[in-house]
Protein backbone atom coordinates (compact mmCIF):
# COMPACT_ATOMS: atom_id res chain seq x y z
CA UNK A 1 0.00 0.00 0.00
CA UNK A 2 1.29 3.51 -1.18
CA UNK A 3 0.08 6.49 0.63
CA UNK A 4 -0.09 9.90 -1.95
CA UNK A 5 -1.01 13.17 0.01
CA UNK A 6 -3.18 10.80 2.41
CA UNK A 7 -4.83 8.90 0.15
CA UNK A 8 -3.92 5.16 0.58
CA UNK A 9 -2.61 3.63 -3.29
CA UNK A 10 -2.54 0.19 -4.41
CA UNK A 11 1.42 -0.21 -5.69
CA UNK A 12 -0.11 -1.30 -8.65
CA UNK A 13 -2.13 1.60 -9.72
CA UNK A 14 0.84 3.99 -9.18
CA UNK A 15 2.00 3.65 -12.51
CA UNK A 16 -1.72 4.35 -14.03
CA UNK A 17 -2.01 7.40 -11.66
CA UNK A 18 2.10 8.94 -12.43
CA UNK A 19 0.46 8.69 -17.00
CA UNK A 20 -2.58 10.26 -16.15
CA UNK A 21 -0.38 13.18 -14.10
CA UNK A 22 1.91 13.39 -17.05
CA UNK A 23 -1.12 13.63 -19.47
CA UNK A 24 -2.52 16.21 -17.87
CA UNK A 25 0.66 18.81 -17.62
CA UNK A 26 1.07 18.05 -21.33
CA UNK A 27 -2.43 19.05 -22.31
CA UNK A 28 -2.25 21.76 -19.92
CA UNK A 29 1.39 22.68 -21.46
CA UNK A 30 -0.78 23.65 -25.14
CA UNK A 31 -2.13 26.63 -23.45
CA UNK A 32 -1.40 29.97 -24.98
CA UNK A 33 -0.81 31.14 -21.78
CA UNK A 34 0.60 29.19 -19.52
CA UNK A 35 4.44 28.87 -18.74
CA UNK A 36 5.71 25.58 -20.24
CA UNK A 37 9.07 26.02 -17.72
CA UNK A 38 6.87 26.43 -15.13
CA UNK A 39 4.42 23.38 -16.08
CA UNK A 40 8.03 21.19 -16.41
CA UNK A 41 8.98 22.30 -12.73
CA UNK A 42 5.82 21.34 -11.34
CA UNK A 43 5.93 17.47 -13.51
CA UNK A 44 9.40 17.25 -11.95
CA UNK A 45 8.62 18.33 -8.49
CA UNK A 46 5.06 15.96 -8.47
CA UNK A 47 7.46 12.98 -10.09
CA UNK A 48 10.08 13.38 -6.92
CA UNK A 49 6.90 13.31 -4.61
CA UNK A 50 5.84 10.47 -5.69
CA UNK A 51 8.66 8.40 -5.41
CA UNK A 52 9.65 9.57 -2.27
CA UNK A 53 6.28 8.30 -1.32
CA UNK A 54 6.98 5.58 -2.72
CA UNK A 55 9.80 4.14 -1.44
CA UNK A 56 9.23 2.96 2.27
CA UNK A 57 6.07 0.86 0.75
CA UNK A 58 8.92 -0.26 -2.29
CA UNK A 59 11.06 -1.65 0.31
CA UNK A 60 8.46 -3.63 2.47
CA UNK A 61 6.79 -4.57 -0.97
CA UNK A 62 10.19 -6.27 -2.37
CA UNK A 63 11.17 -7.54 1.16
CA UNK A 64 8.22 -9.66 1.14
CA UNK A 65 7.97 -11.41 -2.57
CA UNK A 66 12.13 -12.05 -1.70
CA UNK A 67 14.69 -11.53 -4.76
CA UNK A 68 12.57 -13.19 -7.25
CA UNK A 69 10.01 -10.38 -7.63
CA UNK A 70 10.26 -6.97 -8.12
CA UNK A 71 7.54 -4.55 -6.80
CA UNK A 72 5.62 -2.62 -9.27
CA UNK A 73 7.44 0.69 -8.19
CA UNK A 74 10.46 -0.55 -8.27
CA UNK A 75 10.08 -1.53 -11.91
CA UNK A 76 8.91 1.70 -12.37
CA UNK A 77 12.03 3.23 -10.85
CA UNK A 78 14.53 1.37 -13.03
CA UNK A 79 13.00 2.21 -15.78
CA UNK A 80 13.04 5.99 -15.10
CA UNK A 81 16.27 5.74 -13.66
CA UNK A 82 17.45 9.41 -15.06
CA UNK A 83 15.15 10.97 -12.38
CA UNK A 84 16.60 13.64 -9.76
CA UNK A 85 14.43 12.97 -6.46
CA UNK A 86 16.04 11.06 -3.56
CA UNK A 87 13.97 7.85 -4.66
CA UNK A 88 15.89 7.88 -7.98
CA UNK A 89 18.56 8.53 -6.52
CA UNK A 90 18.64 5.70 -4.22
CA UNK A 91 18.04 2.94 -6.86
CA UNK A 92 20.93 5.21 -9.01
CA UNK A 93 23.10 4.23 -6.36
CA UNK A 94 22.00 0.62 -5.86
CA UNK A 95 22.81 0.41 -9.31
CA UNK A 96 26.07 1.83 -9.10
CA UNK A 97 27.25 -0.44 -6.44
CA UNK A 98 26.31 -3.50 -8.34
CA UNK A 99 28.06 -2.44 -10.96
CA UNK A 100 30.82 -1.12 -9.51
CA UNK A 101 30.69 -5.00 -7.47
CA UNK A 102 30.51 -6.45 -10.60
CA UNK A 103 33.35 -4.70 -11.95
CA UNK A 104 35.39 -5.47 -9.26
CA UNK A 105 34.63 -9.03 -9.69
CA UNK A 106 35.09 -8.97 -13.09
CA UNK A 107 38.64 -7.51 -12.66
CA UNK A 108 39.37 -10.10 -9.83
CA UNK A 109 38.93 -12.60 -12.48
CA UNK A 110 40.46 -11.69 -15.16
CA UNK A 111 43.49 -10.41 -13.70
CA UNK A 112 44.64 -13.76 -12.16
CA UNK A 113 47.00 -16.18 -12.97
CA UNK A 114 46.09 -19.96 -12.53
CA UNK A 115 47.11 -23.45 -12.97
CA UNK A 116 44.97 -25.76 -14.48
CA UNK A 117 43.74 -29.58 -13.72
CA UNK A 118 46.28 -30.40 -16.34
CA UNK A 119 49.00 -28.37 -14.94
CA UNK A 120 49.33 -25.65 -17.32
CA UNK A 121 49.13 -22.06 -16.61
CA UNK A 122 47.06 -19.47 -17.86
CA UNK A 123 44.41 -16.74 -17.13
CA UNK A 124 41.47 -16.87 -14.95
CA UNK A 125 38.53 -15.30 -17.24
CA UNK A 126 35.09 -15.54 -17.13
CA UNK A 127 33.76 -18.44 -19.47
CA UNK A 128 32.17 -15.97 -21.92
CA UNK A 129 35.73 -14.38 -22.15
CA UNK A 130 38.13 -17.61 -22.55
CA UNK A 131 35.27 -18.45 -25.79
CA UNK A 132 35.43 -15.05 -27.35
CA UNK A 133 39.35 -15.31 -27.06
CA UNK A 134 38.70 -19.51 -28.62
CA UNK A 135 40.78 -20.43 -25.29
CA UNK A 136 40.52 -23.94 -23.48
CA UNK A 137 38.91 -24.28 -20.64
CA UNK A 138 41.30 -26.33 -18.02
CA UNK A 139 39.11 -25.74 -14.77
CA UNK A 140 37.62 -23.77 -11.96
CA UNK A 141 39.82 -20.64 -10.67
CA UNK A 142 39.68 -19.38 -7.20
CA UNK A 143 36.65 -17.17 -8.05
CA UNK A 144 33.34 -19.41 -8.45
CA UNK A 145 32.52 -18.14 -11.87
CA UNK A 146 36.00 -18.06 -13.62
CA UNK A 147 37.89 -20.89 -15.94
CA UNK A 148 41.34 -21.36 -15.63
CA UNK A 149 41.89 -20.35 -19.56
CA UNK A 150 44.53 -21.48 -21.81
CA UNK A 151 45.14 -19.11 -25.01
CA UNK A 152 47.02 -21.79 -27.78
CA UNK A 153 48.21 -19.86 -31.10
CA UNK A 154 50.23 -21.50 -34.01
CA UNK A 155 51.80 -20.34 -37.20
CA UNK A 156 50.84 -16.74 -38.00
CA UNK A 157 49.18 -16.10 -34.82
CA UNK A 158 49.25 -13.10 -32.32
CA UNK A 159 48.63 -12.37 -28.91
CA UNK A 160 48.36 -9.85 -26.10
CA UNK A 161 47.12 -11.95 -23.28
CA UNK A 162 49.37 -11.94 -19.94
CA UNK A 163 50.10 -15.56 -20.39
CA UNK A 164 49.68 -18.01 -23.42
CA UNK A 165 51.18 -20.44 -25.62
CA UNK A 166 52.66 -20.61 -29.47
CA UNK A 167 52.82 -24.61 -30.84
CA UNK A 168 53.59 -26.56 -33.60
CA UNK A 169 50.50 -26.77 -36.54
CA UNK A 170 50.20 -30.30 -35.44
CA UNK A 171 50.81 -29.70 -31.68
CA UNK A 172 51.22 -32.13 -29.49
CA UNK A 173 52.33 -34.23 -32.67
CA UNK A 174 55.77 -33.60 -34.59
CA UNK A 175 55.45 -31.44 -38.05
CA UNK A 176 57.90 -32.91 -40.65
CA UNK A 177 57.33 -30.26 -43.68
CA UNK A 178 59.61 -27.17 -44.59
CA UNK A 179 57.67 -23.89 -43.25
CA UNK A 180 58.54 -20.49 -42.24
CA UNK A 181 56.26 -20.17 -38.80
CA UNK A 182 56.16 -16.81 -37.67
CA UNK A 183 54.23 -15.23 -34.45
CA UNK A 184 53.92 -11.66 -33.51
CA UNK A 185 53.46 -11.15 -29.26
CA UNK A 186 51.45 -7.42 -28.83
CA UNK A 187 52.60 -5.99 -25.65
CA UNK A 188 49.30 -5.92 -23.25
CA UNK A 189 50.16 -2.64 -21.52
CA UNK A 190 52.20 0.10 -20.70
CA UNK A 191 53.57 -1.68 -17.45
CA UNK A 192 54.77 -4.68 -19.17
CA UNK A 193 58.62 -4.45 -19.65
CA UNK A 194 60.26 -7.83 -20.04
CA UNK A 195 58.60 -11.28 -21.94
CA UNK A 196 59.77 -14.70 -20.79
CA UNK A 197 59.73 -17.23 -22.99
CA UNK A 198 59.88 -20.81 -21.18
CA UNK A 199 60.89 -24.07 -23.88
CA UNK A 200 58.31 -26.35 -22.61
CA UNK A 201 58.74 -28.37 -25.43
CA UNK A 202 61.45 -27.70 -27.78
CA UNK A 203 63.59 -30.35 -30.39
CA UNK A 204 64.43 -29.32 -34.10
CA UNK A 205 67.56 -30.61 -35.64
CA UNK A 206 70.70 -29.25 -33.84
CA UNK A 207 73.71 -27.03 -35.15
CA UNK A 208 75.90 -28.16 -38.23
CA UNK A 209 78.30 -29.96 -36.46
CA UNK A 210 81.07 -28.52 -38.22
CA UNK A 211 80.30 -25.09 -38.17
CA UNK A 212 78.36 -25.12 -35.29
CA UNK A 213 75.52 -22.41 -36.77
CA UNK A 214 71.89 -23.55 -37.28
CA UNK A 215 71.64 -23.93 -40.75
CA UNK A 216 68.36 -26.10 -41.79
CA UNK A 217 65.94 -25.36 -38.60
CA UNK A 218 66.47 -22.37 -36.26
CA UNK A 219 64.15 -20.57 -33.84
CA UNK A 220 64.77 -16.44 -33.99
CA UNK A 221 63.06 -13.80 -31.86
CA UNK A 222 63.33 -10.30 -32.85
CA UNK A 223 62.63 -6.70 -31.38
CA UNK A 224 62.70 -3.53 -32.21
CA UNK A 225 65.44 -2.51 -29.55
CA UNK A 226 69.03 -1.99 -30.81
CA UNK A 227 70.32 -5.05 -29.05
CA UNK A 228 67.48 -7.38 -29.78
CA UNK A 229 66.96 -10.05 -27.61
CA UNK A 230 70.58 -11.05 -26.71
CA UNK A 231 70.80 -14.03 -28.98
CA UNK A 232 70.48 -14.59 -32.60
CA UNK A 233 69.00 -17.81 -32.85
CA UNK A 234 68.45 -21.44 -31.07
CA UNK A 235 68.16 -24.75 -32.70
CA UNK A 236 68.75 -28.38 -31.12
CA UNK A 237 67.16 -30.10 -28.35
CA UNK A 238 66.79 -27.28 -25.91
CA UNK A 239 62.84 -28.51 -23.85
CA UNK A 240 63.30 -26.81 -20.09
CA UNK A 241 65.27 -24.05 -21.36
CA UNK A 242 64.17 -19.93 -21.19
CA UNK A 243 64.91 -17.07 -22.32
CA UNK A 244 63.97 -13.32 -21.38
CA UNK A 245 63.01 -10.68 -23.89
CA UNK A 246 63.52 -6.82 -22.89
CA UNK A 247 60.09 -5.02 -23.84
CA UNK A 248 60.11 -0.65 -24.18
CA UNK A 249 56.69 -0.26 -23.19
CA UNK A 250 57.34 3.74 -24.33
CA UNK A 251 57.60 3.07 -27.84
CA UNK A 252 53.90 2.68 -29.27
CA UNK A 253 53.16 -0.34 -30.90
CA UNK A 254 56.00 -2.01 -29.55
CA UNK A 255 55.91 -6.14 -30.74
CA UNK A 256 58.21 -8.98 -30.48
CA UNK A 257 58.33 -11.55 -33.13
CA UNK A 258 58.95 -15.43 -32.66
CA UNK A 259 60.17 -17.22 -36.39
CA UNK A 260 60.60 -20.93 -36.84
CA UNK A 261 61.85 -21.75 -39.94
CA UNK A 262 62.01 -25.47 -41.06
CA UNK A 263 63.23 -28.17 -43.31
CA UNK A 264 61.97 -30.74 -44.86
CA UNK A 265 62.54 -34.52 -43.39
CA UNK A 266 63.67 -34.10 -39.34
CA UNK A 267 60.83 -33.54 -37.17
CA UNK A 268 60.04 -30.52 -35.24
CA UNK A 269 58.30 -29.66 -32.06
CA UNK A 270 57.53 -26.47 -29.87
CA UNK A 271 55.48 -25.23 -27.31
CA UNK A 272 56.82 -21.83 -26.07
CA UNK A 273 54.91 -20.17 -22.95
CA UNK A 274 54.92 -16.51 -23.18
CA UNK A 275 54.66 -14.43 -20.01
CA UNK A 276 54.28 -10.82 -19.66
CA UNK A 277 55.96 -9.36 -17.19
CA UNK A 278 53.96 -6.29 -15.14
CA UNK A 279 57.28 -4.74 -13.40
CA UNK A 280 55.14 -2.89 -11.59
CA UNK A 281 53.12 -5.75 -9.88
CA UNK A 282 55.87 -8.27 -10.77
CA UNK A 283 58.70 -7.59 -9.41
CA UNK A 284 60.25 -11.19 -8.02
CA UNK A 285 59.77 -12.65 -11.48
CA UNK A 286 62.22 -9.64 -13.49
CA UNK A 287 65.37 -10.28 -14.25
CA UNK A 288 67.89 -7.99 -14.17
CA UNK A 289 68.92 -6.28 -17.17
CA UNK A 290 71.23 -7.96 -19.56
CA UNK A 291 70.40 -11.17 -18.38
CA UNK A 292 69.33 -13.88 -20.66
CA UNK A 293 68.36 -16.60 -18.46
CA UNK A 294 67.46 -15.90 -14.77
CA UNK A 295 66.67 -18.66 -11.77
CA UNK A 296 65.22 -17.73 -8.77
CA UNK A 297 65.60 -20.40 -6.84
CA UNK A 298 68.64 -20.94 -3.71
CA UNK A 299 69.84 -24.31 -5.82
CA UNK A 300 68.79 -25.72 -9.05
CA UNK A 301 70.53 -26.53 -12.22
CA UNK A 302 72.06 -24.80 -15.19
CA UNK A 303 72.46 -26.25 -18.92
CA UNK A 304 74.12 -24.25 -22.31
CA UNK A 305 72.01 -24.91 -24.98
CA UNK A 306 70.86 -27.52 -27.20
CA UNK A 307 73.09 -29.58 -24.10
CA UNK A 308 71.27 -32.75 -24.95
CA UNK A 309 71.93 -32.53 -28.60
CA UNK A 310 75.80 -32.59 -27.95
CA UNK A 311 77.00 -29.71 -29.63
CA UNK A 312 77.06 -25.97 -28.25
CA UNK A 313 76.08 -23.38 -30.99
CA UNK A 314 79.39 -20.91 -32.35
CA UNK A 315 79.15 -16.91 -31.57
CA UNK A 316 77.08 -17.20 -28.53
CA UNK A 317 77.91 -15.09 -25.07
CA UNK A 318 75.31 -13.93 -22.82
CA UNK A 319 74.88 -13.73 -19.33
CA UNK A 320 73.34 -16.52 -16.80
CA UNK A 321 71.93 -14.87 -13.67
CA UNK A 322 70.96 -16.40 -10.29
CA UNK A 323 68.56 -14.25 -7.86
CA UNK A 324 70.82 -13.94 -4.79
CA UNK A 325 69.08 -14.61 -1.47
CA UNK A 326 69.40 -12.00 1.20
CA UNK A 327 71.32 -14.79 3.55
CA UNK A 328 73.86 -15.83 0.49
CA UNK A 329 77.34 -15.55 1.84
CA UNK A 330 78.55 -18.34 -0.92
CA UNK A 331 77.81 -19.87 -3.89
CA UNK A 332 78.92 -23.72 -4.79
CA UNK A 333 78.87 -25.25 -8.58
CA UNK A 334 79.57 -28.65 -9.27
CA UNK A 335 78.84 -30.56 -12.61
CA UNK A 336 75.87 -31.95 -12.44
CA UNK A 337 76.21 -35.79 -11.67
CA UNK A 338 76.97 -38.42 -14.51
CA UNK A 339 76.81 -35.46 -17.01
CA UNK A 340 79.39 -34.57 -19.66
CA UNK A 341 81.35 -31.41 -19.75
CA UNK A 342 83.17 -30.10 -22.45
CA UNK A 343 84.31 -26.60 -23.43
CA UNK A 344 86.59 -26.22 -26.09
CA UNK A 345 90.56 -24.88 -25.19
CA UNK A 346 91.75 -24.33 -29.20
CA UNK A 347 92.60 -20.97 -30.14
CA UNK A 348 89.66 -19.16 -31.85
CA UNK A 349 89.04 -15.98 -32.98
CA UNK A 350 90.09 -12.89 -31.03
CA UNK A 351 87.95 -11.30 -28.08
CA UNK A 352 88.51 -8.27 -27.27
CA UNK A 353 87.35 -6.24 -23.43
CA UNK A 354 84.15 -5.50 -22.87
CA UNK A 355 80.81 -5.38 -20.53
CA UNK A 356 80.30 -8.27 -18.69
CA UNK A 357 83.28 -10.24 -20.75
CA UNK A 358 86.72 -11.59 -19.20
CA UNK A 359 89.12 -9.84 -21.56
CA UNK A 360 92.27 -11.32 -23.34
CA UNK A 361 92.65 -13.70 -20.60
CA UNK A 362 91.78 -16.89 -21.44
CA UNK A 363 91.35 -20.15 -19.98
CA UNK A 364 94.41 -21.85 -21.43
CA UNK A 365 95.98 -18.52 -22.77
CA UNK A 366 94.74 -19.42 -26.17
CA UNK A 367 91.07 -20.45 -25.75
CA UNK A 368 87.93 -18.43 -26.37
CA UNK A 369 85.38 -20.61 -25.67
CA UNK A 370 84.59 -20.40 -21.53
CA UNK A 371 82.26 -20.30 -18.68
CA UNK A 372 83.10 -17.28 -16.78
CA UNK A 373 82.48 -17.54 -13.28
CA UNK A 374 82.75 -14.30 -11.49
CA UNK A 375 84.84 -14.69 -8.07
CA UNK A 376 84.93 -18.41 -8.76
CA UNK A 377 87.53 -20.18 -6.38
CA UNK A 378 88.68 -23.74 -6.45
CA UNK A 379 90.36 -26.16 -3.94
CA UNK A 380 93.55 -27.42 -4.31
CA UNK A 381 94.65 -29.31 -1.36
CA UNK A 382 95.21 -29.15 2.40
CA UNK A 383 96.75 -26.52 2.96
CA UNK A 384 96.58 -23.13 4.83
CA UNK A 385 96.54 -20.04 2.67
CA UNK A 386 97.45 -16.96 3.25
CA UNK A 387 95.72 -14.10 2.94
CA UNK A 388 96.86 -11.38 0.60
CA UNK A 389 95.39 -7.91 1.09
CA UNK A 390 95.94 -5.23 -1.34
CA UNK A 391 96.69 -3.07 1.98
CA UNK A 392 98.77 -4.52 4.42
CA UNK A 393 96.31 -3.10 7.48
CA UNK A 394 93.54 -5.27 5.81
CA UNK A 395 95.35 -8.33 6.36
CA UNK A 396 92.66 -10.91 7.72
CA UNK A 397 92.94 -14.61 8.91
CA UNK A 398 91.20 -17.22 6.42
CA UNK A 399 90.03 -20.21 8.52
CA UNK A 400 89.51 -23.45 6.30
CA UNK A 401 91.91 -25.97 5.82
CA UNK A 402 92.23 -25.80 1.94
CA UNK A 403 94.35 -23.26 -0.08
CA UNK A 404 92.37 -21.96 -2.39
CA UNK A 405 93.65 -19.73 -5.80
CA UNK A 406 91.52 -17.80 -7.93
CA UNK A 407 89.64 -19.15 -11.24
CA UNK A 408 87.27 -17.65 -12.74
CA UNK A 409 87.21 -18.80 -16.51
CA UNK A 410 86.65 -22.64 -17.25
CA UNK A 411 87.03 -25.17 -19.70
CA UNK A 412 88.00 -28.41 -20.54
CA UNK A 413 86.57 -31.94 -19.78
CA UNK A 414 85.66 -30.95 -16.43
CA UNK A 415 84.46 -28.18 -14.61
CA UNK A 416 87.10 -29.07 -12.00
CA UNK A 417 89.23 -27.77 -9.49
CA UNK A 418 92.39 -28.24 -11.55
CA UNK A 419 91.70 -26.11 -14.34
CA UNK A 420 93.79 -26.11 -17.57
CA UNK A 421 95.52 -22.48 -17.25
CA UNK A 422 97.01 -22.99 -13.68
CA UNK A 423 98.65 -25.81 -14.69
CA UNK A 424 99.52 -25.01 -18.50
CA UNK A 425 102.52 -24.26 -17.88
CA UNK A 426 103.24 -27.63 -16.03
CA UNK A 427 101.58 -30.03 -18.13
CA UNK A 428 102.77 -28.12 -21.64
CA UNK A 429 100.37 -29.58 -23.22
CA UNK A 430 99.77 -28.58 -27.22
CA UNK A 431 96.02 -30.08 -26.58
CA UNK A 432 94.65 -28.93 -23.59
CA UNK A 433 91.73 -31.03 -23.63
CA UNK A 434 94.05 -34.47 -24.29
CA UNK A 435 95.51 -33.50 -20.40
CA UNK A 436 96.11 -36.09 -18.08
CA UNK A 437 93.01 -38.10 -15.71
CA UNK A 438 93.28 -35.34 -13.24
CA UNK A 439 92.14 -32.41 -15.47
CA UNK A 440 89.11 -34.42 -16.41
CA UNK A 441 87.95 -35.18 -12.61
CA UNK A 442 85.26 -32.54 -11.43
CA UNK A 443 85.50 -30.93 -8.25
CA UNK A 444 83.83 -27.93 -6.82
CA UNK A 445 84.02 -24.40 -7.64
CA UNK A 446 82.89 -21.75 -4.65
CA UNK A 447 82.41 -17.97 -4.81
CA UNK A 448 82.53 -15.90 -2.24
CA UNK A 449 81.83 -12.82 -4.72
CA UNK A 450 79.03 -10.06 -3.25
CA UNK A 451 76.73 -9.01 -5.46
CA UNK A 452 74.76 -10.13 -8.38
CA UNK A 453 75.63 -13.87 -9.05
CA UNK A 454 75.89 -13.65 -13.03
CA UNK A 455 77.58 -16.23 -15.19
CA UNK A 456 78.91 -15.47 -18.74
CA UNK A 457 79.09 -18.00 -21.48
CA UNK A 458 81.31 -17.27 -24.15
CA UNK A 459 81.69 -19.19 -27.72
CA UNK A 460 84.20 -17.80 -30.91
CA UNK A 461 83.17 -18.55 -34.25
CA UNK A 462 85.43 -22.06 -34.84
CA UNK A 463 83.35 -24.95 -33.60
CA UNK A 464 85.02 -28.21 -32.60
CA UNK A 465 82.09 -30.86 -32.13
CA UNK A 466 83.84 -33.50 -30.40
CA UNK A 467 85.00 -31.22 -27.72
CA UNK A 468 82.10 -28.36 -27.66
CA UNK A 469 79.17 -30.33 -25.74
CA UNK A 470 78.36 -27.66 -23.01
CA UNK A 471 78.16 -28.11 -19.73
CA UNK A 472 75.29 -28.78 -16.87
CA UNK A 473 75.87 -27.50 -13.53
CA UNK A 474 74.41 -27.87 -10.66
CA UNK A 475 74.35 -24.44 -8.30
CA UNK A 476 73.56 -24.27 -4.40
CA UNK A 477 73.40 -20.55 -2.32
CA UNK A 478 74.65 -21.33 1.15
CA UNK A 479 74.60 -19.28 4.11
CA UNK A 480 77.04 -20.55 6.19
CA UNK A 481 80.58 -21.27 6.45
CA UNK A 482 81.81 -17.99 5.14
CA UNK A 483 84.48 -17.71 7.43
CA UNK A 484 86.75 -16.55 5.10
CA UNK A 485 86.79 -12.21 5.02
CA UNK A 486 89.43 -11.23 2.40
CA UNK A 487 88.55 -10.36 -0.90
CA UNK A 488 92.40 -11.46 -1.65
CA UNK A 489 94.19 -14.70 -1.98
CA UNK A 490 97.34 -15.81 -3.17
CA UNK A 491 97.73 -16.85 -6.33
CA UNK A 492 97.60 -16.63 -9.75
CA UNK A 493 94.71 -13.75 -9.80
CA UNK A 494 94.21 -11.07 -6.98
CA UNK A 495 90.50 -10.45 -6.20
CA UNK A 496 89.64 -6.73 -5.54
CA UNK A 497 87.63 -5.64 -2.61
Amino acid sequence: MVVVTGVQVQPGLLLVLVSLLLSCFECVEKSENYDVTESKNHRTSLYQALLMRAAPSRTKHSTRVGTKTKSTATRYASKKGSGTGSGSSGSSATRTGQSSAAKNKKTVVEMAVCRGTDGVSGICYSAEKCRELAGLNTGKCAVSDGVCCKVERTCHGATKEIISYFVNPNFPSENRESSFCDFRIDINNQNICQIRLDFEEFSMKGPHKNIGVCRKDRFMVTTSLPNGSGISDLCGENKGQHLYVPVDPSVAGFTVSLMVMTSGGSPHLWKIRITQIDCKTQVQLMAPNGCLQYFTDLSGNVQSFNYAGGLYQTNLDYAICIKRSINTCRVEYQQAEGSKFGISSFEGTELSDGIGRAGTVSCDLTTHDYLFIPGGMRDIGDTDVEPVAEDEEEQEEVDGPHEVTNEEKFCGKALSGLAVNEYADKLALDDALSAPENITVPSTVTSYASGPIILRFHTDGISHKDQEIGFSINYQQLGAGCTRKSRSYRGKHKRRK
